[in-house]
């Protein structure tokens, strides 16, 4: 009797399925839940959106310690380098997170004995000791981390014993993905959100603009307007003028060019000083996000003047460069006349 072609097809379909299903499972399963047989892709750290609650990188005498918060805008990180530098974390640190909840190796070596932990840079004593400390729901976890497999960017890691954990977790080596330990070795330089405000220039709808000084000035509206056959400098149909005209404006379009060039140089934990001189207030309004202002002073500083600012966006105050950001203000002058 001949077998039918079909009946074999649906047998190794339904193989296939089997197998993809055990592989899936086994993805799935937590490690703390199987220690000896977690594989390729386990979870290491089971973490839900936003359980991991704060971070801390140690290598050496750096210390790099960042903390996931709360406020009306949304989740934001706030990390601290050393004693002295405070920042706000950005893209990197976002992506840093998404790789811990839940955090998965790339493979888990089980029975890893002593010279192969010398091998892996794992052994106590290695210098200098990098180290990941995790914040999960209040438990804290901490891993000593190793070298690099051959020719990637992964790390080796290995658990280090709690306080309430005294064993060595049988001698297993996990092999971390590169995106969880390589940006922190970059430090607040790499890590710190650079922006002002949430909002990117083509969202933004309207803005208001006020500069301090002397003389009373009326605050100015300014919107972004579409219209056919203009080309606006990002080679959209769109262009800045006064609210309530339709006349393209280059002075307003050129200081806008200006204005979304500014950027986060460095943070500052503290408020305004009295001796800083309100500069100008700035209301950007957008379809994505409410309206957020941006305030700019400038303080004295040992040679000639700081130049600062602060909106809900970036929480602290932040250092501008000082060349623009005065740049900035005089233009401001000139379009409010």
């Amino acid at each position: 009797m001949t077998k039918s072609p079909w009946r074999s097809t649906w047998l190794h379909f339904a193989l296939l399925v089997l197998a993809l299903a055990g592989a899936w499972l086994s993805f799935e399963r937590p490690f703390a839940d199987a220690p000896n047989g977690a594989s390729a892709g386990a979870v290491v750290v089971q973490a839900a959106e936003g359980e991991v609650e704060r971070v801390v990188y140690e290598r050496g005498a750096q210390t790099l310690e960042i903390e996931a918060r709360e406020d009306d805008l949304g989740r934001w990180f706030a990390g601290r380098e050393g004693t002295d530098t405070v920042f706000v974390g950005g893209r990197q640190v976002e992506t840093l997170w998404r790789g811990l909840e839940p955090l998965r190796a790339v493979r888990v070596l089980e029975g890893v004995d002593g010279t192969k932990l010398e091998e892996l840079g794992l052994a106590v004593g290695e210098s200098p000791l990098e180290r990941l400390g995790l914040t999960v729901r209040g438990r804290e976890l901490r891993y000593r981390l190793g070298g690099r497999p051959f020719g990637g960017a992964d790390r080796y890691a290995r658990r280090e014993p709690g306080q309430n954990d005294e064993s060595d977790a049988g001698g297993t080596v996990l092999v971390l993905p590169s995106e969880v330990v390589s940006s922190l070795g970059g430090g607040a330089e790499l890590l710190m959100e650079r922006r002002l405000l949430a909002s990117s220039r083509p969202d933004v709808e309207e803005m208001s603009l006020q500069r301090f000084g002397v003389g009373a000035r009326e605050p100015l509206r300014i919107v972004q307007r579409t219209g056919a056959g203009v080309s606006g400098p990002l080679g959209a149909d769109t262009y800045w003028t006064v609210s309530g005209s339709d006349e393209i404006d280059a002075d307003i379009g050129a200081w806008v060019d200006k204005f979304f060039r500014l950027s986060v140089a460095a943070y500052r934990s503290g408020e305004p000083g009295v001796d800083w001189r309100p500069e100008a207030v700035v209301t950007v309004e957008s379809r994505d996000h409410r309206a957020s202002t941006l305030e700019i002073w400038s303080a004295p500083a040992d040679e000639g003047r700081v130049w600062l600012a602060r909106s809900p966006f970036t929480r602290l105050v932040v250092e501008l460069s000082a060349s623009l950001a005065e740049e900035v203000c005089a233009d401001l002058d000139d379009l409010l006349r």
